[in-house]
């Protein structure tokens, strides 16, 4: 039988984590003959959608195109998250994949929307439209009728009381057990080449509760059992033997003590303005948050008057170590760091204990909120050399049992796999990591 390869991202999972899940009965199976990187380096910002791509392609922000998690808004409300594929400017693994004649299955990776190079296909999407009904969301964002079968197979695990949960959370109360589902079912009808999937219930509890805390440990106990369905999935198709099971993450994440509203920081400095009932009327300068930090865009981006006295004002702000942020880099500063480029003039970098929030009406700090991931107790979005790192974790048939890196990129992670497959990514930033591979 060919090879399989199943890659599992835990969202926010780190490597202080991996000494608990060791004891763990599934998790302990998965680490007995694992081949594994000590250290991990994200991407910056280190957000989910731009990390998952970079994941997906080995190629940083600036080069893939996806630099946020979702588009600006200057008029409020919530975010409207990136979906589609065809906002990735560079081929990824799945195209690989299927240059290597291989079957391919995303079960809720971001950015996968009507992906042409998936066979079966749900991409992530929490927020269905309320004019139309679960199927119908995910046929609109490419599931075909046999990826449909596997959500009507799994409707009993999809969660009713999403949204605005504030008390303790539940697997029920989450997406993820309904993301399992999808993906053992995957596994038992179809056997799918290359399958990648995406859990965000860690990266949840820990922005809820804190980075180190009791109820992340809950959270792990919780993954132990949904890897368990997953092998008993591989078992139940043949295919657990032949199976090349990677384990990853996106980035980490740091606690923080307070919000600020960049927005309102910048509508002080005279860069937005609003109406007697707070309403946006008019920007220049406008800031996205990416928890802990902020990527700032110009309405003109020509306007050299704006940028010059936008650089200086928040320059200045810095310099006085009181608002949130101690470095600020322009856009060709980014690129040259960190590979991250676009259509913004700069980027605010936290001071170690401050969020930011996207809002412009006072208060300037803003308080605790457990309804809304960014106002809760711990985030990311910092720059990838702080706090807590990702893992890369990977045992089967290709991979050395006991090999161990210091360390590598999660740009290392798509040319590694399409490797294994028997495919090449010509235009990755990272490498191949054959010190982990037979």
């Amino acid at each position: 039988m060919q090879e399989k390869t199943v890659v599992l991202s835990m969202d926010a999972l780190v490597g202080e984590d991996i000494d608990y899940l060791r004891n763990k009965p599934h998790f302990s199976r998965l680490f007995e003959r694992c081949a594994a990187v000590q250290r991990v380096c994200t991407i910056y910002p280190s957000i989910t959608y731009p990390a998952h791509v970079s994941i997906l392609t080995g190629c940083r922000p600036g080069r893939h195109g996806v630099i946020t998690n979702g588009e600006l808004k200057t008029t409020g409300g919530a975010t409207r998250w990136h979906l589609c594929s065809e906002l990735v400017q560079v081929e990824d693994l799945f195209a690989a994949a299927k240059r290597s004649g291989c079957t391919t299955a995303s079960v809720y990776w971001p950015v996968t929307g009507n992906h042409p190079h998936v066979d079966y296909l749900l991409n992530e999407y929490f927020f269905p439209d309320p004019a139309e009904g679960v199927e119908e969301g995910f046929a609109r964002q490419g599931a075909n009728a046999a990826t449909l079968e596997v959500v009507r197979e799994n409707m009993h695990r999809y969660p009713t009381e999403y949204r605005n949960r504030v008390g303790k959370l539940q697997c029920k109360h989450t997406f993820d057990d309904f993301i399992n589902g999808c993906t053992c079912s995957l596994i038992r009808r179809y056997q799918p080449d290359l399958l990648l999937v995406h859990n965000c219930f860690v990266d949840t509890l820990r922005h809820r509760h804190g980075t180190f805390c009791p109820e992340v440990c809950e959270g792990l106990d919780q993954m132990d059992l949904w890897l368990g369905e997953l092998l008993q999935a591989m078992e139940e198709a043949g295919t657990l033997e032949q199976t090349n099971f990677i384990l990853l993450s996106d980035h980490g994440q740091m606690d923080f003590a307070r919000r600020v509203k960049m927005n309102l920081i910048l509508r002080q400095g005279g860069f937005v303005d609003v109406d007697k009932n707070g309403t946006v009327t008019d920007w220049r300068a406008f800031s996205q948050s990416n928890g802990m930090s902020a990527t700032i865009f110009l309405k003109d981006p020509d306007d050299r008057q704006t940028y010059d006295r936008l650089q200086a004002y928040l320059q200045h702000l810095a310099s006085q170590g009181v608002w949130g942020f101690d470095r600020v880099y322009t856009e060709p500063e980014a690129k040259a760091r960190y590979g991250m480029s676009g259509d913004f003039a700069f980027m605010v970098e936290t001071d170690g204990y401050t969020a930011f929030g996207d809002g412009w009406a006072e208060p300037i700090v803003v308080p605790m909120d457990l309804s809304n991931y960014r106002r809760a107790q711990a985030t990311h979005g910092y720059e990838p050399e702080k706090g807590p790192q990702p893992v890369f974790v990977a045992t089967g048939p290709a991979f050395k049992e006991g090999a161990v890196l210091p360390q590598a990129s999660v740009l290392d992670e798509a040319p590694t796999v399409a490797h294994i497959l028997g495919a090449q990514m010509p235009l990755a930033e990272g490498r191949i990591l054959h010190e982990l591979l037979r």
